[in-house]
């Protein structure tokens, strides 16, 4: 059997399904969603710790999160659903770093002249807000070998909109919104083949034998992409390798009050409140954390090792110190698609005709989802909508030189 379309895009995680929306909402386009997984946010999505920040290296990823930030703070509104299931939980982002004083204005100003809402807290201010969480800047050694002293920062950097949201839920609404604008979406479907005609990609056959048609193939099959540009006979420069990716959970007792998102330098840390605040998650922003590469996304370790769950909780208890000593700890792992030239996606025509990509979002793929999908859409379909992005899809083309970065982290 053979079927017919304008656009395929492979893979219906976040970022796959944020793409096929945009052009569904935008287009006539005849757009086709695939996943082999049973239903949405089987992937990397699923795994995802949904972060909404905007503190980046590169002024204009600055302006893709900030963008992306407002899909998410409006959410029913950019999806056009009356009762969407996601839902943007507001805490703010603190960053507690080791900088000085003059870092942090300038890095005020930095943001703040991209749009970001940004303040300054001092020790004092932050500790009236969040009085359960140690305002200690001086590093941490996890192991406990190095004897700590603690040292209160003086300013930290406070996001003041961000937050996170719901990874399976937002992936759920922008299949819904897909199909609500007359698009696509078929799970349990496997891309076995890519078809071409000389040079040009002209479609995809199927686990079941049918095949599909179309003028533009788009890859956003996260870990998975490598095999689908394979298929496709595609030599791609920039190394993107699927990459296991650690987060723990921790109980978290009512009378400790709220947190805000929190990364910080001491430990290496990162934390957010989860599941209504009855629990906290937690990771790592270090680089050493990101790099068990992993040959088989369809094959590998999804629990969190227990020596990464205990040091990481160790660290917890110097940044909350009155986090008691009991309470259930639990962990998953996730797969990051990392390129490990520059921790950013590669995004746009892969230099093959009838064939885009949307890879190597090297953890930021849930945050920049939504202008992804602007950018993609803008180029293909020559037509704006709401919420739109103005950074060009140039910033992370094949052909691209490097990105300059902080660290070659998730937090780059």
């Amino acid at each position: 059997m053979h079927d017919s379309a304008d656009v395929i895009v492979v893979g219906a995680g976040i970022v796959g399904s944020a793409i096929a929306y945009q052009i569904a909402r935008r287009s006539p386009m005849k757009v086709v969603l695939l996943d082999k997984g049973a239903g949405p946010a089987e992937g990397s999505t699923g795994a995802s710790s949904s972060i909404c920040r905007c503190r980046y290296s590169n002024a204009q990823v600055i302006r893709l999160a900030r963008d992306g930030l407002a899909a998410y703070r409006n959410w029913a509104e950019f999806t056009g659903l009356e009762e969407p299931w996601n839902e943007f939980t507001h805490t703010g982002v603190l960053w507690l770093l080791n900088e000085d004083r003059g870092e942090l204005e300038a890095e005020r100003t930095r943001l703040a002249d991209e749009g970001v809402a940004i303040s300054l807290l001092t020790g004092e201010e932050l500790g009236e807000r969040f009085p359960s969480l140690s305002s200690c800047i001086e590093p941490f050694d996890l192991s406990g070998e190095i004897e700590h002293t603690c040292r209160p920062i003086e300013l930290a950097v406070f996001e003041d909109d961000a937050g996170f949201a719901d990874p399976s839920a937002a992936n759920t609404d922008l299949v819904e919104a897909t199909r609500n604008n007359g698009g696509t979406v078929r799970f349990r479907t496997q891309v076995t083949g890519v078809r071409k005609q000389g040079d040009r990609v002209v479609g995809v056959d199927l686990a079941d034998g049918s095949s599909i048609e179309a003028d533009l193939v788009i890859n956003a099959a996260g870990p998975w992409c490598g095999r689908l540009n394979q298929l496709a006979g595609l030599d791609l420069l920039w190394p993107l390798e699927p990459t296991r990716v650690q987060v723990g959970y921790r109980d978290w007792p009512a009378d400790l009050g709220r947190v805000p998102v929190t990364v910080e330098a001491s430990t290496g840390l990162y934390f957010r409140p989860d599941a209504a605040g009855s629990r906290i998650l937690f990771g790592s922003v270090l680089e050493e954390d990101e790099q068990e590469v992993v040959e088989d996304p369809d094959n590998f370790k999804t629990s969190a090792d227990a020596a990464f769950r205990d040091l990481r909780v160790h660290g917890l208890h110097h940044r909350i110190p009155d986090l008691p000593y009991r309470g259930g700890v639990t962990g998953i792992a996730g797969l990051y698609t990392i390129n490990r030239t520059d921790v950013h996606p590669v995004v746009g025509p892969s230099g093959m005709d009838g064939y885009w990509l949307a890879n190597g979002l090297s953890g930021h793929g849930f945050k920049l989802a939504p202008m992804i999908g602007s950018m993609v859409a803008q180029a293909i379909t020559g037509e704006q909508a709401s919420f739109d992005t103005d950074v060009p899809m140039s910033l992370l083309a094949v052909d691209r030189e490097p990105i300059s970065v902080a660290s070659k982290s998730v937090l780059a």
